[in-house]
């Protein structure tokens, strides 16, 4: 397995801002469009792994870059649709209460924990065909609905078969776990340091100030900037399950988004 450079932020020190595409493995995401808003500047950027496709063509495509630094936050799981009760087959918490995915987490050869360890091998294979310097943070469930000891036991996993990335709890409506970098989003702010903040459920064409939103969190690693079209969706629109999206953000769109991320929610 040929190795990858990783360049690992320094706790503390980092500051990074970027957009968090959460339907980037969605096929049809215009990933020609998403590289040229890089333009000369390193590659920040959020996705989900798994609910909007397997096979993430548009982050190989980032990763594989050989002279752009990457700096990348990946969600591994998908936890909103195990609360809301839409998760399809190939999603980690299909057919699962957040009782029965707590339960089956903390067996560990549970056919949860084998599927979840599938998702992670995949992951570990994308980052290794990665080009050039790479930053990477990796947090194994989107809005986690799971307790506390589930939550430390995925992290734990993302800790020895990632070695290279760093593990992020990105927990809904609880405290993160002290060890881990802590990621919240929308109104909730992060309440511990190392972190990680996104606007993802607030939307950033809206009443919100991004400077603002910066100075709150200027402690944190990453800084993501999100709208709704970012998740494929229409707002106001019925629910269309992730892989049946057809994404139709133009270009335009995206060069905005990631303009005002870096322009506002810099620190300064």
């Amino acid at each position: 397995m040929r190795a990858f450079v990783l360049w690992l932020l320094l706790v503390g020190t980092a500051q990074a801002q970027g957009v968090s595409y959460i339907g980037l493995c969605n096929p049809t995401w215009d990933c020609d469009a998403t590289l040229k808003t890089f333009r000369d500047r390193p590659a920040v950027v959020g996705w989900l792994e798994n609910s909007f496709g397997n096979r993430c063509v548009c982050a190989d495509r980032i990763l594989r870059e050989p002279n752009r630094e990457k700096v990348i936050r990946v969600h591994l799981a998908n936890s909103p649709c195990l609360r809301n009760k839409r998760c399809d087959s190939h999603d980690l918490f299909f057919n699962h209460t957040v009782k029965t995915a707590n339960q089956e987490i903390k067996r560990p050869r549970s056919r949860l924990r084998k599927k979840f360890n599938r998702i992670v091998t995949r992951f570990a294979a994308r980052l290794a065909a990665a080009k050039g310097a790479v930053t990477c943070y990796v947090s194994p469930c989107l809005e986690c609905d799971l307790d506390d000891k589930s939550r430390k036991i995925l992290l734990s996993v993302v800790r020895k078969r990632l070695p290279s990335c760093v593990p992020v709890d990105n927990p809904f409506g609880a405290r993160c776990l002290p060890g881990f970098v802590c990621e919240k989003h929308g109104p909730d702010r992060p309440d511990r340091k190392p972190c990680v903040y996104d606007l993802d459920g607030t939307e950033a064409n809206s009443v919100v100030d991004l400077r603002q939103t910066a100075r709150e969190t200027k402690g944190c690693d990453l800084r993501f900037y999100w709208s709704h079209w970012m998740n494929c969706n229409t707002v106001g629109g019925a629910f269309v399950p992730p892989m049946e999206r057809e994404c139709k953000a133009t270009g335009k769109m995206m060069q905005n988004a990631g303009d005002r991320a870096w322009d506002h929610l810099s620190v300064r």
